[in-house]
């Protein structure tokens, strides 16, 4: 499979376990780095990337989602969320998502933002997604004009990443990796809380996690009451 020339520049971590391709932002303009995460990912890479909170790990098509969930140690039947840019790219990749009045306004006043929604796309678990507010991630979703697949970077049960040499320590202990792998380093990130996740799928909306957007601000913003998280 073909992949991106690393420049001379970019560091790389070499373990027996895992060799990943550090990209320092601040070392490259902003055409060339784009332009290598993206092409690593089209060519079936897996990419870690900042996002508002921590690193996330992820890449495109279901099959970076498989490799994904072995190299954190998690279940493969976990669905790993989907982030876009906004609402329009969302709705051009999944026409047939379930995209309600809630939603609608959900969207308005927290994308791009720390709000994953679970949506209705007739599959049992449902589709969640997020248009993420990193600035570095939104550049690249721009430019791939696709959705990122990702979660956080961490091994299962273990905090995520939220500085480089945090990333680097979980890359060093995951497995071998069989995709390339590339790290679009941006310097530390602020850390928790994640982002909220809620339930559009039934009739009431649900909190399934509590995180940088609390309930009583999703109530304010759709007009309705919302089960809190713990709620059977």
């Amino acid at each position: 499979m073909d992949t991106p020339d690393a420049p001379e520049s970019s560091r790389r971590l070499r373990k027996t376990e895992i060799v990943a391709t550090f990209v320092e932002i601040s070392s490259f303009t902003e055409s060339r780095w784009e332009t290598l995460a993206s092409q690593a990912l089209q060519a079936g890479g897996i990419l870690v990337h900042p996002t508002t909170s921590v690193y996330g790990i992820g890449g495109t098509g279901r099959l970076s989602d498989h490799t994904v969930a072995r190299l954190k140690g998690r279940a493969d039947s976990i669905p790993i969320l989907r982030l876009v840019r906004d609402v329009e790219q969302l709705r051009r990749l999944y026409p047939a998502v379930r995209w309600s009045a809630e939603a609608e306004l959900l969207a308005a006043e927290f994308w791009p933002g720390p709000l994953t929604l679970v949506l209705d796309d007739g599959s049992e678990q449902g589709l969640a997604v997020r248009a993420e507010a990193h600035p570095v991630t939104r550049q690249l979703l721009a430019r791939l004009d696709g959705e990122i697949g990702s979660t956080s970077l961490n091994l299962t049960g273990e905090p995520p990443a939220r500085t480089a040499p945090e990333a680097r320590r979980i890359l060093r202990a995951m497995p071998e990796a069989d995709a390339p792998l590339y790290f679009l380093t941006a310097g530390d990130l602020p850390g928790p809380p994640p982002s909220t996740l809620l339930s559009l799928r039934a009739e009431v909306p649900r909190i399934l996690r509590e995180g940088a957007i609390r309930r009583e601000q999703i109530e304010r913003s759709i007009g309705t009451p919302v089960l809190p998280e713990s709620s059977p």
